[in-house]
């Protein structure tokens, strides 16, 4: 079977997943496009674009659960991979071909819903659409595809390998948003009382304090602490020389956004050797005994009986034909007459 027949089995098994999550791909598309132009009333695009915007953090944990997670666990769980794998097609061919065939679908349709931002007049290179940018959202795809998969092999269930996939993609998702912050160190402002900050626009802000004469970060007094105007009172204090902020300018988001490209790309890419050497060694898809088809005794004894079978037809060929237990040849009416 060759690559060409496994994209053809693979496209008859998994149409109805396959359409569904196109047209949710397309639909949040046409969402996020129609926000950015404006064309429509304001609370349809509104919410419109709401949706759209869940869609680009959930899109790859739904691939995952949809296409990834039931690819291998189905097989596996309703033993259909005794003729799947079978006949003409070894176990990782079969596999390489459909990975290859729903990744690469997986991957377009999460580029295509990263495509734009949803926000009114597009604003893709600020911190605040960091996710709508196809490259991240491809890696998010590719990620969750290829997670579902591995939890299915090793699963062996669909509902068990579609939930752990969710709770999988969920924690890992939210633990990389938390260091993407920390990609790159920050760049700090620093402005005395007399001096405004010089923060670009759109940055993103991740700490601030104040400073002493020696422009280092210093504390805030229990008495300044304690005031509603804290910064007001570092100044008459003299606690305090001055501010600083800490962030990230807008001019990293593409840098950033290549990053955590990478981190998922690198993470598929060990999801995916992990999948195929589990599945090479037997460890995630080998029938336990209770799962064969014939026991083990009934094997053997079918082996066993197939020999002395041979035997006795070969030495019945090359003899006399023994008479029946019992009959006597003076008995039969031919050797009488």
């Amino acid at each position: 079977m060759n690559l060409e027949s496994i994209v053809w089995l693979t496209w008859r098994q998994h149409r109805g997943p396959v359409i569904g999550l196109a047209v949710l791909a397309l639909g949040t598309v046409y969402a996020l496009f129609a926000g950015e132009a404006g064309d429509g009333p304001a609370g349809s695009l509104q919410m419109a674009g709401f949706y759209a915007v869940a869609v680009q953090l959930a899109f790859g944990g739904v691939a995952g659960v949809v296409l990834g997670a039931p690819l291998v666990a189905r097989e596996l769980e309703e033993r259909t991979y005794f003729v799947a794998w079978g006949q003409d097609v070894t176990a990782l061919e079969w596999l390489r071909g459909k990975m290859i065939a729903l990744g690469l679908l997986v991957v377009l349709l999460g580029a295509a819903v990263g495509a734009g931002s949803g926000f009114t007049g597009g604003q893709s290179s600020t911190w605040r659409a960091f996710e709508a940018n196809s490259f991240v959202q491809a890696g998010y795809a590719a990620f969750g595809f290829a997670l579902g998969v591995a939890i299915g092999l090793l699963t062996r269930h669909v509902a068990t390998a579609m939930a752990a996939t969710v709770i999988a993609y969920t924690l890992v998702r939210t633990v990389i948003s938390f260091l993407r912050d920390y990609y790159w160190p920050a760049e700090r402002d620093i402005a005395r009382w007399e001096e405004s900050p010089k923060v670009a626009p759109g940055s993103l802000e991740m700490g601030s304090g104040f400073v002493g004469e020696d422009l280092k970060p210093v504390g805030v007094p229990d008495v300044c602490a304690a005031q509603s105007n804290v910064a007001s009172c570092m100044r008459s204090a003299r606690a305090a020389s001055g501010t600083y902020v800490d962030y990230q300018p807008p001019s990293r988001v593409g840098a950033f956004q290549f990053v955590e490209f990478s981190l998922y790309a690198l993470l598929t890419v060990a999801l995916v050797v992990l999948t195929f050497r589990a599945l090479s060694r037997g460890g995630g898809w080998k029938p336990t005994r209770s799962h064969r088809r014939l026991p083990v005794p009934a094997v053997a004894e079918t082996a066993a009986a197939e020999p002395a079978a041979e035997s006795a037809v070969e030495a019945g060929g090359a003899g006399e034909a023994q008479p029946a237990p019992g009959v006597d040849g003076a008995d039969d009416p031919v050797s009488r007459s």
